[in-house]
Parts: structure tokens; C-alpha cells; sequence
């Protein structure tokens, strides 16, 4: 736990006009006296709001609850490795945190970044509308401090912190269903609440977990029409986020063939314009329902072979010997219409990468439309790979090879938030977060050079297949298995281990040795192999379709790794 003290305003007043009517320090009496490494932080003008609302979901109309005494709730400083700062409230008191009321005017800090909290209380897994303390509102910043300099912060709303569900059930759906029913609704996987009967009313909240995706799913278990239905699971969210508010209505529908099928109506609101605290007439919200996947209508962006909803996971696998992204690269915008902005947000839990955002002028969202050519935010931008001219078109390719090959520099979790909008006003976003952690790989390691071994290529002439292995205890086992529309018409078994072909086939070596494969002594105990099977790309011509080469590599010690060469043939 690290100490920091806080500073008089007028302290830093004094300092400041010292600093201005210093001389160069040279006129003798050796080296200038350069000051401690520290800056301050400004909180008297911190403006912390509430967000106030009223929300109508169908028949639902709902207020805010809880404690909306903001001079009650608690202020807490995280260092970059998320350690609490100890520092001095304004009543004199050594604190780690601190009421909202009891704030100083002035923190006095080590150069480096900080996160600044304030949070109504602590946020349970689970709990329901009447708990005390529950729902609770916060809100985060991040902020940096800069050598002999004061940082201000902007201003915060505290929003819900949690998501916030009900279930019902349509009337079609209670007629013909018992009244013993119960629903679960599960976040993340371990974060529950059984709603009992067939008119629920109650409303819970659920907080999702930070740094991964939070699938919201509903658990019915019913007698439906005398037929015994358990635990059936009805996706409400693939990605519920905090502050959400989801109303579930389980409803039946008949499918063309005249089967019947359960599914969960969800509607989903989220926070609207922020009201100050002491503003008591509600805010009502006419937001359209946010769905969990972009309007089919509005701009799209693609990375083939990945999902946007995942986060993209670098290690030194992710990298070939010359240290490029080995995995295509290549994201594409499409719209109905042309597109009219695209904005990029970033954010990390890196110092030294938020630093360098700092510096070129990117801590904040920046449009590619409207950034002047000279900034130094749009030539980062450019330079990472991300499109500045020719953007007012209906569809645009770009690479962010060279932004994965920056970030494996700095390790943590980096988050790019991109919103595009077109001429039709209409706009989606997308989150491409990157965890970047260059110590983790897997051993032993199968590593097919040159290309992302997780994704399916088409061959073409002059194709290379060079495959590396690693493994720090030795390979026991390299077990290969070919799969698909090869046939080699007997000429090698469907199953080998190079460690030991005769197994397999008697002369089966002097096959494998043909085809590009080590075998025998060549295989065992070896640390490190590298060898080729480019000459089954041309066996492949005459057989369309898709043929994997499945390998899993053993090591003395008995870990095991699989991975498969796959390709296509057109």
C-alpha cells in the first residue's frame, strides 16, 4: 500500500510562481536541484453527478432506487497495478478511500497513472430490487500525472453497476404451463436468480465480470401442455452489459412445420442523458431498444475468421520469426450507403501505452472524417493501419497488422471502441479489445510458420507447409492423422506416429521420409523439430474439399498439444 500526501491549492500556487522565477541553476555550486518525481491531482472542482431516470418496458415503469446521496459515496485512487493509494482526507484523517464530501482540494502523486472511483457501495454478485444498498451506481476514471504539473478530471455520472432483469410470461404461454414453473437467469455462467411461479415479480441484479464477456441466459423449467420441460436454456444476451436493463418475456411460437417453440422476448434499455443530483423531476427515456447485434441496416466491420464479440488474445504464437502477425489481418467496413464517420475510442490498463496515447493526442475518441491531416492523432492512426482518405465510400478493406505488432509491446488489455455511422444516420459499434500477454504459449507447441494455424487456407500453387514443433521435455509421442478428401489410395495409413512408423506399417519410414516427415530418432527426445510437408500440396489438386493434417505432439512428461494443418481445395 503506497502513502501519498495531500496538498494545499496554495502550496502548489507557491511552487508554481517558484518555478517560474528560476534562474538556470548553473551560476555555480554544482547540478540544479530537479524536485521529486510527483504532480498533483485537483479534486475541489471534481463534478460528480447521478444519473436520474425513468424507464418504461412495456407495461414496467421504473425508477431509480438506492442511495442517491452522492456526498456519501466513496471516492477510491488504484495505482497501475491496481494497489490502493493511501492519501490525507480533507478532515487530516490517513485514509485509502474517502467520502465523496470528505474529498481534498489538492493529492499530491507519483508521476504514472491512476484510476479514480466513486461507487455508492459495495456491488453484490446477485441481490433484488429492497436489498439494502442495492442497485449501486459508480462511475471510473483514468488519469495520468505529469512531472510538477496538476491534473484535473473530467466530470463523471454514476450509473447503475449492475444489470438489471425481469422475466414474465405471456398469457398464451401461462394457459398451458404449470404453476410450479421456475426460470433461472444465469450471468457469467455462476451469477443466479430463480424466479418461482408463473407471475414473478421480482426484479434482480446481476454484476457482470470485469475483462470478459458476460452471456445472460434464462433456465426454463416447466410442464408445458403435460410435457416435462428442464432447464431448457433461452439466450437473453450474449454480452450483458452494466447498466442494462432487460425485461424477459418467455412467449411460444408455432415453427412453419407447426411445432411449437419456446424463445425469450428481450427488451433491452440502457442509460439515457445524465440529470444532476439535486435535479428531483425524473428524466424520461425514449431510446429505441439496444439489440445485441447491430441493425441489420447499419454499417458493418468484419474481420474474417474472428468474432468481435471475443476478446483477440496475443502471444508469441501470434508472431512469426521476423516478429509480423502471422494470422490475415484485413478488417472490412460495409454500408448501405456511403459512410460518414468513423470514430476510434482506445483504452488500456498499460502506463506506458496510455502514455503514448497521451501523447499523441488520443485519450479521447477521434473521428477519421474530421481529424486536420497535420494532427498527430490521425498520422498514429494511419500509421497503426486504420483508414483516413477514401473513407466516404460503401465499403473499405484496411490491415491492423502493424497496430497487433505495437501492441505486443505492451502487455495488458487494450480496448478500441469503433463507431461508424452512414448518410442514412444510421450507426453501429464495435469493441476489437486485444489481450496482449507475451510470456504465455503453449508446451509443447505445434506451429504451422507463416500462417495462423486456428484458420482454414485455400491451397494454391507454390503453398508452403513448414511446420514447427517445441517441446521443452522431449517429444515422446507426434502422432499424425490425416482427415478429409485425401485419399492416398494406401499409400500411407490414415494414422501414423513419427516416433514409431513400423507400428503403423512395416517400411513405413522410408515412405514418411519421402513425403517431407522425420521419423525415429529423428522425432524422439527432440526438443525442437522443423520439416515440411509441401509435397502433398500437389496430391491435394484432385481431391476438392476440405483435407486436415492433425498432429499431437506428447512430451516425456506426458502434456500434449493438438493442432491441424487444415486446407481446401476449390
Amino acid at each position: 500500500m503506497r502513502k501519498y500526501l495531500a496538498a494545499p491549492l496554495g502550496a502548489l500556487l507557491l511552487l508554481t510562481s517558484a518555478c517560474v522565477e528560476e534562474t538556470s541553476g548553473f551560476e555555480g555550486g554544482g547540478e540544479p536541484d530537479e524536485g521529486p518525481n510527483v504532480g498533483y491531482l485537483a479534486l475541489a472542482s471534481l463534478d460528480a453527478t447521478i444519473e436520474e431516470r425513468v424507464e418504461e418496458i412495456g407495461p414496467v415503469r421504473g425508477t431509480r432506487a438506492a442511495n442517491t446521496d452522492l456526498e456519501s459515496y466513496t471516492v477510491e485512487i488504484l495505482d497501475a497495478q491496481g494497489n490502493p493509494v493511501e492519501v490525507i482526507d480533507k478532515e487530516g484523517a490517513s485514509v485509502t478511500s474517502f467520502a465523496y464530501a470528505d474529498r481534498p482540494e489538492l493529492i499530491e502523486l507519483p508521476v504514472g497513472r491512476y484510476t479514480l472511483s466513486v461507487y455508492s457501495g459495495p456491488t453484490p454478485d446477485v441481490a433484488i430490487e429492497g436489498d439494502e444498498g442495492s442497485p449501486t451506481y459508480g462511475a471510473t476514471q483514468i488519469f495520468t500525472i505529469i512531472k510538477e504539473q496538476t491534473s484535473t478530471l473530467q466530470n463523471m455520472t454514476c450509473r447503475l453497476l449492475t444489470v438489471r432483469a425481469t422475466v414474465g410470461y405471456k398469457d398464451t404461454l401461462i394457459a398451458t404451463m404449470s404453476e410450479d414453473t421456475r426460470s433461472e437467469l444465469v450471468l457469467s455462467g455462476d451469477r443466479s436468480f430463480v424466479f418461482e411461479g408463473i407471475y414473478p415479480e421480482e426484479v434482480v441484479y446481476l454484476k457482470p465480470k470485469e475483462g470478459q464477456t458476460n452471456p445472460l441466459i434464462l433456465y426454463l423449467t416447466t410442464v408445458f401442455d403435460g410435457k416435462q420441460i428442464t432447464r431448457q436454456p433461452l439466450q437473453v444476451a450474449k454480452n450483458a452489459k452494466a447498466g442494462e436493463w432487460r425485461r424477459i418475456e418467455v412467449n411460444i411460437q408455432h415453427a412453419e412445420d407447426g411445432t411449437i417453440i419456446i424463445n425469450a422476448e428481450v427488451e433491452t434499455w440502457v442509460a439515457g442523458k445524465p440529470v444532476d443530483v439535486d435535479v428531483v423531476t425524473l428524466a424520461a427515456l425514449c431510446e429505441e431498444p439496444i439489440p445485441d447485434e447491430n441493425d441489420p441496416d447499419a454499417p458493418k466491420l468484419e474481420w474474417p475468421g474472428h468474432t468481435l464479440d471475443e476478446p483477440i488474445k496475443l502471444t508469441s504464437d501470434s508472431f512469426d520469426e521476423g516478429g509480423y502477425f502471422i494470422a490475415p489481418c484485413d478488417f472490412t467496413m460495409t454500408s448501405t450507403t456511403p459512410i460518414a464517420s468513423f470514430e476510434i475510442g482506445i483504452t488500456t490498463d498499460n502506463a506506458a501505452f496510455h502514455n503514448l496515447l497521451t501523447i499523441m493526442e488520443l485519450t479521447e475518441p477521434v473521428d477519421m472524417f474530421v481529424l486536420p491531416a497535420e494532427s498527430a492523432a490521425r498520422t498514429t492512426l494511419r500509421s497503426w493501419g486504420f483508414p483516413a482518405v477514401n473513407l466516404n465510400v460503401t465499403e473499405r478493406t484496411f490491415s491492423l497488422a502493424d497496430l497487433m505488432r505495437l501492441l505486443f509491446d505492451y502487455e495488458g488489455t487494450h480496448t478500441f471502441t469503433l463507431t461508424i455511422a452512414n448518410e442514412a444516420e444510421l450507426k453501429s459499434v464495435y469493441t476489437l479489445t486485444i489481450e496482449v500477454d507475451p510470456s504465455a504459449g503453449a508446451d509443447p507447441r505445434i506451429k504451422w510458420e507463416g500462417y495462423d494455424i486456428t484458420q482454414r487456407y485455400d491451397t494454391f500453387e507454390g503453398m508452403e507447409v513448414d511446420i514447427k514443433v517445441t517441446a521443452t521435455q522431449g517429444v515422446a509421442s507426434l502422432l499424425v492423422s490425416i482427415e478429409g478428401a485425401l485419399d492416398l489410395g494406401g499409400m500411407l495409413p490414415a494414422q501414423f506416429d513419427l516416433v514409431d512408423p513400423e507400428a503403423a506399417e512395416k517400411g513405413l519410414s522410408d515412405k514418411l521420409r519421402n513425403f517431407g516427415f522425420p521419423t525415429g530418432e529423428e522425432v524422439a527426445g527432440q526438443t525442437e523439430l522443423h520439416f515440411s510437408i509441401t509435397t502433398f500440396i500437389p496430391l491435394l489438386g484432385t481431391f476438392q474439399g476440405d483435407s486436415d493434417f492433425r498432429l499431437t505432439v506428447v512430451d516425456t512428461a506426458g502434456n500434449t498439444a493438438t493442432e491441424a494443418i487444415m486446407l481446401h481445395v476449390n
